[in-house]
């Protein structure tokens, strides 16, 4: 379990790549097909918690580490505390991934999923926790995985129509199909 912990937390890491300026759009694919896949052998809701918290501390520290130096060069805060603020807000912000992940692992488990609707339920779960995570408290909606999906990406002409969230949803869905 330490090993998928890691695997997670590294492939949430990744899937930043896939946002500008790197633009590595397929990155994104590929980080929510290592975690369907870890979820996907997961047994129990603690464990696709754990693998959920530890992809999304991931993703968000790699993508906002940029908040450290607003708060400590440009607000004041002594370094050690601007650090552990951005260490809580990485923290709170993997809950909804977690949250995702604690979902899908206990509604899979309770019984056998065809793999096409097991990859409509990862992807369902991914957009409902990205826009809980763009909607409660005011909203964080910063690195949501459907902003990584920008021509040239297949799924780029689908914003208009489906919203961030939406193009989100089907990276999940067809990230899942790849490994369902």
């Amino acid at each position: 379990m330490r090993r998928d912990r890691l695997i997670a937390l590294l492939a949430g890491g990744a899937s930043v790549l896939a946002f500008a300026p790197f633009g590595l759009f397929p990155l994104a694919f590929a980080s929510l097909a290592v975690l369907a896949w870890l979820l996907g052998r997961a047994a129990r809701a603690r464990d696709g918690f754990v693998l959920g918290f530890a992809w999304g501390f991931g993703a968000f520290v790699a993508g906002v580490s940029w908040l450290y130096v607003a708060l400590a060069r440009y607000g004041g805060v002594p370094a050690p505390l601007a650090a552990l603020a951005i260490v809580l807000f990485c923290a709170y912000l993997a809950l909804y991934p977690a949250l995702a992940g604690a979902a899908f692992a206990a509604l899979r488990a309770r019984r056998a999923i065809a793999p096409v609707l097991g990859a409509a339920l990862f992807g369902a779960l991914w957009l409902l926790s990205e826009w809980l995570r763009g909607v409660v408290f005011t909203g964080f909606p910063w690195l949501a995985i459907g902003y990584s999906q920008t021509p040239p990406s297949p799924l780029g002409g689908l914003a208009p129509v489906v919203g961030v969230y939406g193009v989100g949803g089907l990276v999940a869905f067809v990230a899942a199909l790849l490994v369902f």
